[in-house]
């Protein structure tokens, strides 16, 4: 379904205030909430992808909420890139001093059911976490400025 030429030109509606309440209470919540998935993945169910979509869908309310806010791309693209070369670099560590690519046990593997209890696995989650949550957000960003384009 098209839209008009009248509804092209006002772009941007204001926003409810139900909706801008509740993304200013709501946004730390859920971002907070993907943090955690992402550092506890290896102790609860969760884990480095759905903790970042848990970020990404903070991103989607903030902009429901500010239609005219804008996210930035090279903040983005800098931790997209610096998480999966971080990524990498872990993987290569364990290659070269542990068993094999990725291999947990470049870090002590500590007490089982503690926060840092599995070795390397709940950094290569958060960096997981932080790519994914960053790749989202971009994208939702892109498909906006399309949106606004057309």
């Amino acid at each position: 379904m098209r839209r008009s030429h009248a509804s092209r030109e006002n772009k941007e509606q204001p926003t409810g205030e139900l909706l801008t309440t509740g993304a200013r209470l709501l946004i730390p919540l859920i971002l907070l909430f993907g943090a955690y998935v992402f550092i506890n993945g290896h102790l609860t169910p969760g884990g480095g992808f759905q903790g970042g979509a848990i970020l990404a869908s903070g991103v989607i309310l903030l902009l429901l909420a500010d239609p005219g806010k804008r996210l930035s791309h090279s903040l983005l693209s800098r931790i997209e890139s610096s998480s999966g070369l971080l990524y990498v670099a872990i993987g290569v560590a364990g290659a070269l001093l542990a068993g094999g690519f990725l291999d947990n046990r470049i870090l002590p593997l500590g007490q089982m059911g503690d926060l840092l209890s599995a070795g390397a696995i709940p950094l290569i989650y958060t960096l997981i976490g932080l790519k994914v949550g960053a790749e989202f957000s971009s994208m939702l960003e892109s498909f906006k400025e399309t949106e606004d384009v057309s």
